[in-house]
This record gives structure tokens, C-alpha cells and sequence, in this order.
């Protein structure tokens, strides 16, 4: 069970923006994430270095910068924020 404690906003928000596994649109740049999520790139960005490191985002390099996309384990979290939130 999660507390609310236990959850940063910042990052779950980031994470909700940031495109899933399941479907067919492309990894998004940071630049996008951050139009998405309505802040700040000195926000999002350590808090898609974090999600990176708990292996709900994937992180591609791709010929014009970095690009994320959500992991099976990302869908995992927000479905447990969301059944915590009921």
C-alpha cells in the first residue's frame, strides 16, 4: 500500500506525460515532456534522471538528443498511485 508520503508528485506527473509502452507514438524529448507536464526543464529533467534509475522511463539517444518513453514498470506505478488515490 502506498502512502502518500511516498510519492513525488513531480516525477509522477513527468512520468503521466511521458509516452507508454503500449502504443505506437514515438519517444518523446524532453522538450515535449516539458510543454506536456507545464514546467520547468530544470524540473523535469532530474526527475526523468530519477525515473530513468528506477526503470520506469527508458532513455534512447537518437541523432538530435535524448528522447524517453514509459516502461511496463512506469504503467505499473501510476496504476498503483491511482488505486492508492480511491
Amino acid at each position: 500500500m502506498m502512502s502518500p508520503m511516498s510519492v513525488n508528485w513531480t516525477t509522477l506527473t513527468t512520468l503521466r506525460a511521458t509516452p507508454g509502452p503500449s502504443i505506437t507514438v514515438p519517444p518523446a524529448t524532453l522538450l515535449a515532456i516539458t510543454r506536456s507536464t507545464n514546467l520547468k526543464p530544470a524540473v523535469v529533467r532530474p526527475a526523468l534522471e530519477e525515473l530513468v534509475k528506477q526503470g520506469c522511463v527508458r532513455e534512447y539517444r537518437t541523432q538530435y538528443g535524448k528522447s524517453y518513453a514509459r516502461t511496463a514498470e512506469g504503467d505499473q506505478r501510476i496504476r498503483d498511485v491511482k488505486e492508492w488515490l480511491r
